[in-house]
């Protein structure tokens, strides 16, 4: 039997369209997202999701929901305006929109925030919270430990406005500079050294959450010693510390504090 090319066109739309609708139905197709965080492997917070899994890739309506923290709650700790689209604007933008700030507001500050907010074990490092994000967690019923005040005593900043818009449509954050940042004398400015990465501006030695393997070996420490301190073999040297952590269930506060220990 021949098909004519209409009816032939016809079984080609219900057999698509069908087969995605019955996906749909039966959970395999979802236009929704599915990210979901890494969870505490043990202690009293096994199961719950970790705040140092937050990509810059979620938005903040996803951290929200995540996190069960109010949408409002997060724009008003970050200075984003109420209105913006909480579907679009992710917690990277914060790096654009506040690229002027003398120190980094981005997706470690919103780690440690929903962290703290929520009462969750996190490695309290080298990311500043805005002022307004600390006068709200100084506001909750929350016995805060003398490391944890003096924290907010360092790493607290009263953010400056803004260096970038946000599209009232779209959401989307827009650099107020789109080229190079150069010095005063013309020159582009150079690019973090591994040193920096782990030392401070007073060369106290200080692993950080980007810092990886390959930096802490140029730093002085051994494979044998990190070996030592992870309870296995080395991984892929580019990887970082504490993204390792998060994939085998390790403390990133613990194995931090035990390198930091070896640095020379």
């Amino acid at each position: 039997m021949k098909l004519s090319i209409k009816k032939m066109a016809l079984i080609v739309v219900v057999v698509l369209f069908g087969g995605i609708s019955i996906t749909m139905l039966s959970g395999i197709w979802t236009t929704e997202t599915t990210k979901i965080p890494a969870t505490y492997v043990e202690g009293d917070f096994e199961g719950e999701y970790n705040p140092e899994d937050i990509r810059g890739s979620y938005t903040f309506n996803e951290v929200s929901t995540l996190f069960d923290i109010p949408l409002d709650v997060l724009y008003q700790a970050f200075g984003v305006p109420a209105d913006t689209d909480g579907d679009v604007f992710k917690s990277k933008d914060l790096e654009t929109l506040y690229e002027d700030q003398e120190v980094e507001i981005g997706n470690g500050s919103v780690q440690v925030f929903v962290a703290l907010y929520k009462g969750l074990p996190i490695a309290l490092d080298d990311s500043y919270l805005p002022s307004s994000a600390v006068e709200i967690l100084k506001a909750l019923p929350t016995e805060w430990t003398e490391e944890q005040l003096a924290y907010f005593d360092a790493y607290s900043v009263i953010l400056s406005e803004p260096t970038a818009s946000i599209d009232s449509e779209a959401s989307d954050v827009v650099s107020s500079e789109d080229v190079t940042s150069e010095s005063s004398s013309g020159e582009s400015v150079e690019s973090t050294t591994t040193e920096d990465a782990v030392t401070t501006e007073e060369e106290e030695p200080l692993i950080k959450g980007t810092t990886t393997f390959q930096q802490v070996l140029d730093a002085g420490i051994t494979q044998e010693q990190i070996e030592s301190v992870i309870g296995a073999d080395l991984p892929p040297t580019n990887q970082p510390i504490k993204d390792y952590c998060l994939s085998v269930g390790l403390s990133f506060s613990e194995v931090k504090t035990a390198l930091t220990d070896l640095l020379p």
